[in-house]
């Protein structure tokens, strides 16, 4: 990731305190949500890295009512035009990328199951089930994000459990 270089005597202290506190507390989801769609470890680190830059960027100029929210939707829609972008199929995880994801648990045994788990799921199954389960979002969150009615997030995020159940067997 390239770092950002910021001026402390051009940001008042309380943005830039502001700022680095909404880093740390989305900074997994945002992740996540990239993650979910890009399945690259790199790429979704840039659109982390992207999506926090817009997000300081906006913050200079206006309010945002709901920080999750557009974080969410920003997340979603910058990894979904870097997906589009590259036109081509994004096979498989980086069999190493939850090594270096210190995120989501500590437990490496813990990060092994999940990278298992979440290769049985296609890109929406696996994007709704992170939103729900890693993220805490609720359903009409996710389909308001997604933009897919309420009863397709329901039925998508039942069908992925059980492919899951299945694959625990």
């Amino acid at each position: 990731m390239v770092q950002m270089n910021i001026k402390q005597s051009d940001i008042p202290i309380d943005n830039l305190a502001e700022f680095k506190k909404l880093f740390n507390e989305h900074k997994k989801h945002v992740f996540a949500i990239a993650l979910s769609i890009l399945r690259d470890f790199e790429m979704a680190e840039d659109v982390l890295q992207e999506v926090f830059i817009k997000l300081f960027q906006h913050m200079k100029h206006q309010q945002i009512s709901n920080v999750r929210a557009w974080l969410i939707t920003v997340s979603r829609n910058t990894a979904l035009d870097l997906y589009r972008k590259k036109k081509r199929e994004i096979t498989g995880f980086d069999g190493d990328y939850f090594e270096r994801l210190q995120s989501i648990t500590e437990d490496p045994v813990d990060k092994m199951v999940l990278s298992k788990y979440l290769e049985l799921l296609n890109q929406e199954e696996r994007q709704i089930v992170i939103m729900k389960d890693i993220s805490g979002m609720k359903h009409r969150e996710i389909a308001k994000i997604t933009e897919m009615p309420l009863g397709t997030v329901l039925w998508k995020y039942n069908a992925a459990l059980k492919k899951l159940r299945k694959g625990i067997e």
